[in-house]
């Protein structure tokens, strides 16, 4: 969950416990008439209601909150049933919104607000207390050091979580065109061979065979316009640099893949399970990839340690799990790919599972389903 989100929640069980827990005593507790309470019930209910909305309208609440309390002063409706603490906390809770979360602009007139508004019943009445007059002045005080700490800290925050929400879109979109690019290649090379045969079939056919010289004929044309067409789809795709034209690895590099891994540092046990067999280009080359990228992961993060490559062929998917018992890490891997980022869209393009995370006793863990229709 979102810190915003998790934070909301808080306020939100917060405004709920303290309007029930104020309600109850407005009503059960004192010998106050029933029109006393009931003021007492409304004022305690919008300054303890309030919470909930707080972080949502923060200049709204706070001036809100203020406004209401300083008119039941005024118009003498008592909230002694409901006192403090809980028309405190939704008070001290609305004046907090006020100073931290606001605009600048309305900031000020909040500040404004408040410190004049507090002063008003005194000024009504003819006189004003000292004591009142600390108390407002300490407040203000204290929003303005709030403002000032919290609230700069708080739009730090803001900012950068913002970023990361940017540079993981950003992730995803290049990562995506990277698939793309890839994809197009593989199956660029496999509808070239369909074309070359069915030309070279074409033109040694039995020429009285004239139904089959068409349709092969036909076959030629149509993939020659899909390649057109697929090199005029992601042409746009392409990179300023020139991308190196060499084959698409698939599952039968693994074990090439391994072996590098291992003379790079990383002890790698690598385990085949099931009958192999040739499977969708598109799913060679994301496997390939996804195993590719783990293991880059592992082979950065993971330190002094081991790990292990499982590919299952299931009679209608693939599955491939691996394994370091490092201490292990969640960041993107820097460079060609962007680390988990890439191995989720892969497996979101297919329509399979993926779980990454740290194991209970140490390392982390990659696994994958893929679907093979």
């Amino acid at each position: 969950m979102r810190r915003g989100l998790a934070a909301a929640r808080v306020d939100q069980i917060l405004a709920a416990l303290t309007f029930a827990a104020s309600q109850a005593e407005v009503w059960l507790a004192g010998d106050a008439s029933f029109l006393a309470r009931a003021g007492s019930a409304v004022v305690v209910a919008i300054a303890t209601g309030s919470i909930a909305v707080r972080r949502s309208y923060p200049a709204a609440v706070g001036i809100g909150v203020q406004a209401v309390l300083v008119l039941a002063e005024l118009l003498s409706l008592s909230t002694d049933p409901a006192g403090p603490p809980f028309v405190a906390v939704g008070w001290f809770c609305a004046l907090y919104a006020l100073a931290v979360w606001t605009t600048p602009r309305w900031f000020w007139i909040g500040l404004a607000f408040f410190a004049v508004s507090d002063l008003l019943p005194g000024l009504v009445h003819g006189h004003v207390n000292a004591n009142v007059g600390t108390f407002t002045l300490v407040a203000a005080i204290a929003m303005l050091l709030a403002r000032r700490v919290v609230g700069d800290r708080d739009r730090r925050l803001g900012l950068a979580e913002r970023e990361r929400e940017l540079t993981a879109r950003e992730a995803v979109v290049e990562e995506r065109a990277r698939i793309a690019r890839e994809l197009h290649d593989a199956i660029a090379h496999n509808v070239s061979m369909m074309v070359v045969q069915a030309g070279a079939e074409r033109r040694i056919v039995d020429p009285g065979a004239t139904s089959t010289r068409e349709t092969l004929q036909t076959i030629e044309q149509i993939g020659r316009g899909a390649l057109t067409e697929m090199r005029r789809l992601v042409g746009m795709l392409r990179s300023d640099a020139a991308d190196p034209l060499a084959p698409q690895p698939g599952l039968g590099d693994v074990p090439t893949l391994v072996d590098q891994v291992i003379a790079a540092g990383l002890p790698v046990d690598l385990r085949i399970e099931g009958e192999a067999r040739q499977l969708p280009v598109g799913i060679e080359l994301s496997a390939y990839r996804i195993v590719q990228e783990a293991l880059t992961n592992a082979l950065k993060h993971a330190g002094r340690a081991h790990a292990s490559v499982a590919v299952r062929y299931g009679p209608d998917s693939l599955e491939l799990e691996i394994l370091d018992d490092g201490p292990g890490s969640e960041a993107a891997v820097p460079g060609g790919g962007h680390g988990l980022v890439g191995m989720r869209e892969r497996v979101a393009l297919y329509g399979g599972r993926f779980d990454a995370r740290g194991e209970p006793g140490g390392g982390f863990a990659v696994r994958v389903l893929l679907p093979v229709r």
